[in-house]
């Protein structure tokens, strides 16, 4: 892979004009939303609590970012659930855009619940210096959305791609922002481009040799999604596949959220920083299959990693990664 500089952060466009003081009264953060427009099972896996559209393409929307959620050991649990570090995990920026995208588009652009919106491009920086601490319970998030890129075609009702970018906030202070775009099928057009895949499971592979959690920096031996070939090559093999926040529900193809945390584990085991992950840009090409090896490549850029995933040959996703300094 050849090194790259890492995409700059995502810039928020115009904002409405509105009193920064009076936004969140207007949403409430004491339930979540239906599981089913986040494409989730667990209620306990829906982030997002509420949300308002505003004007021109902008929302404002509720989440709560739970202590307990913890992928990596920057930002373990205790044995008693709660998270051993001041800040939250910042994968939760990247589940949140991801189920941002998809409530966007079922709630407010009008596409049906059985359409099949995919993710295609995610991406977050986070700011170390504003991010909030965690502290008794979920930390109440705020979230400005812009949605741009809009795509039409004739005689579908709904946008059939858009792009939404999100800035962050939480007790009235931004501290950071995330971009995605989501590509929206319908579940005939879903089922025809899938073809025999669109039934597809994960199957348990061959175990050659399994990084040791500490090897990437996870906190359990079923958070680690690599193993080792023989030639001693990273093949993304997930060690639990019902890990309960990367496999809350099936999926017919390997979902994005692994393949982003088996490029983090693929960086640390080529020398990133122990530090946290604070940015992030993945843009699949394709989708990635259950039904051969998925390898991962990680390589030094100017100011972070850059990484390639591969199936038979041929990419199907691609991006960068940045550390911060300490956790």
């Amino acid at each position: 892979m050849s090194a790259s500089r890492l995409p700059a952060p995502p810039e928020a466009g115009p904002q409405p004009d509105l009193n920064p003081d009076l936004e969140p009264l207007t949403l409430s953060w004491d339930s979540c939303v239906s599981r089913a427009l986040v494409h989730r099972n667990a209620v306990a896996e829906v982030l997002l609590t509420d949300a308002r559209a505003l004007s021109d393409g902008h929302f404002l929307l509720a989440a709560q970012w739970p202590r307990s959620y913890a992928t990596s050991l920057t930002s373990a649990t205790s044995d008693s659930g709660i998270a051993s570090t001041e800040h939250h995990d910042p994968m939760l920026a990247a589940e949140t855009i991801r189920q941002v995208g998809l409530y966007i588009c079922q709630k407010f652009l009008g596409a049906p619940g059985t359409s099949r919106p995919v993710i295609r491009n995610v991406g977050f920086r986070i700011d170390n210096s504003a991010e909030p601490v965690v502290g008794y319970g979920a930390t109440d998030v705020l979230c400005r959305a812009e949605v741009f890129d809009v795509r039409h075609v004739d005689d579908v009702p709904y946008p059939v791609a858009l792009s939404v970018r999100l800035q962050f906030s939480a007790a009235g202070r931004e501290f950071g922002s995330a971009v995605g775009r989501v590509r929206v099928l319908s579940d005939k057009e879903y089922e025809m481009f899938r073809g025999p895949n669109a039934a597809a499971a994960p199957v348990p592979g061959t175990v050659h040799d399994r990084p040791s959690p500490a090897e990437v920096s996870v906190p359990a031996p079923g958070d680690v999604m690599l193993v080792r070939d023989p030639s001693g090559a990273l093949l993304v093999a997930p060690a639990d596949l019902r890990h309960p926040r990367f496999f809350d529900h099936p999926s017919d193809h390997v979902p994005g959220m692994v393949l982003l945390e088996a490029a983090r584990q693929a960086a640390c085991l080529a020398g990133a920083s122990p530090g946290r992950l604070n940015g992030c840009h993945m843009h699949a090409l394709r989708f990635t299959e259950w039904n051969s090896p998925v390898h991962v490549e990680c390589a030094p850029a100017d100011d972070g990693w850059t990484f390639q995933i591969t199936q038979d040959g041929e990419p199907t996703a691609t991006g960068t990664l940045s550390f911060a300094t300490k956790a």
